[in-house]
């Protein structure tokens, strides 16, 4: 008998391959002026920021002073605008409240959490924190809410 080890005399070839995902990720800063006259507005009515665009898709941010529900929290939600395709709009995004000298609002418990998900055509088109920041504990008149989304496309097809 031969030896095994002679058919593996030279070192095997190595190759890799990777999937490539189509992202788009921008950063929004929707500024609130004069929080104070903001309070009262009642539960469930918001005001918005402009429209922005990501990823081929339009979006807003919202901010409810009094909450979406009474809960005693400002809510604040990101909003698909334009049309959903069949297969939905993938997505992660952050809503961060920053103070006025620009640092993340330590109280609010959506700065440091990071959301996923797909907004889908027969749904409401919001997704994000009904307790944004409790009510109590927002005493700034001035504030921005920096949205951070990220829409998530189809892997592109290697071969």
């Amino acid at each position: 008998m031969g030896n095994i080890n002679s058919c593996w005399a030279a070192e095997p070839a190595e190759t890799s391959s990777s999937c490539v995902m189509n992202t788009a990720t921008a950063a929004h800063y929707f500024t609130v002026p004069n929080y104070s006259l903001l309070k009262g507005m009642g539960v469930g009515k918001f005001v918005s920021s402009r429209t922005f665009s990501v990823g081929g898709h339009k979006w807003k941010v919202r901010f409810y002073p009094d909450g979406n529900k009474a809960t005693g929290h400002a809510a604040a939600f990101l909003c698909l605008c334009s049309g959903v395709p069949a297969a939905g709009v993938h997505t992660k995004f952050t809503l961060s409240l920053l103070v006025n000298d620009g640092k993340v609002h330590t109280d609010s418990k959506a700065s440091s959490s990071c959301l996923t998900h797909t907004f889908e055509a027969k749904a409401d088109n919001t997704w994000g924190f009904t307790d944004f920041i409790e009510k109590s504990k927002l005493h700034e008149n001035c504030f921005t809410i920096r949205c951070n989304l990220t829409v998530i496309k189809k892997p592109s097809k290697m071969c």
